[in-house]
């Protein structure tokens, strides 16, 4: 878990932490459920939120990284209301809806866990088309019939753990399996090195993304994949 970003075919993947993901392609900067950001981060041009939970849509993460031409879209327009002042530049997009912003084509895809927090028909994923390249980005879901029906992805970005145990690593390795993406990115779970959060009387209010997960080593998730042709890169947390 050295590597700070992987290129794929011109389009160059970081991980922030927790399910934030920075991809730049050309002169495109795409952000996905950013709370978490690295120093003098770069202006987005793309800015994507899958659900509400404070571990995927922040403000105080939002202001830094938009300026007047940053477009930004969410599942439900009460978390577009929380997470910027305005809404200029911003739009919903619902499962089974294809947008395009940015000049990027997006399309909402279901995101969901039999058990736990994370409900049908409160959060999507999203498929994002750009640069000739299928991103699948599933914000918080477990492993779901719904994924199937993917068909050509090149990168598949997937949460590998929570906090409530609904997201189970190995399941989500046989997800996918199922997609058959070329690039497979693991997100959604705190690195081994990282300290526990602090628990205070305050906790349950905290926004601390560390008490939303678990602890995870994703490089033991490689031998699952051997003989695929699936490509993993376990990146480096850029956020401190």
């Amino acid at each position: 878990m050295d590597n700070d970003f992987f290129e794929l075919d011109g389009i160059k993947y970081e991980w922030l932490g927790q399910s934030g993901m920075r991809m730049t392609a050309g002169g495109l900067v795409i952000y996905t459920d950013p709370v978490m950001l690295d120093p003098a981060p770069p202006k987005a041009s793309l800015i994507l939120i899958t659900h509400h939970h404070v571990d995927h849509c922040l403000p105080e993460f939002i202001t830094p990284i938009r300026d007047s031409d940053t477009k930004l879209a969410a599942f439900h327009d009460s978390y577009l209301k929380y997470c910027v002042k305005d809404i200029k530049g911003v739009r919903t997009i619902k499962v089974g809806e294809t947008i395009e912003l940015a000049g990027v084509r997006i399309t909402g895809v279901e995101a969901y866990t039999p058990r736990g927090f994370h409900m049908k028909g409160e959060g999507c994923g999203f498929l994002i088309e750009v640069m000739g390249q299928k991103i699948y980005f599933a914000g918080d879901t477990g492993r779901i019939p719904e994924m199937a029906a993917l068909k050509g992805v090149d990168a598949a970005i997937l949460p590998i753990c929570d906090n409530a145990y609904a997201i189970d690593p190995v399941e989500m390795i046989k997800a996918v399996k199922e997609i058959g993406p070329r690039l497979f990115i693991p997100v959604h779970y705190t690195p081994l090195d990282e300290p526990d959060p602090e628990v205070t009387g305050e906790m349950f209010f905290s926004k601390d993304a560390r008490f939303y997960t678990k602890k995870e080593d994703p490089e033991k998730l490689i031998p699952m994949l051997e003989g695929t042709g699936i490509r993993m890169a376990a990146l480096k947390k850029l956020a401190k």
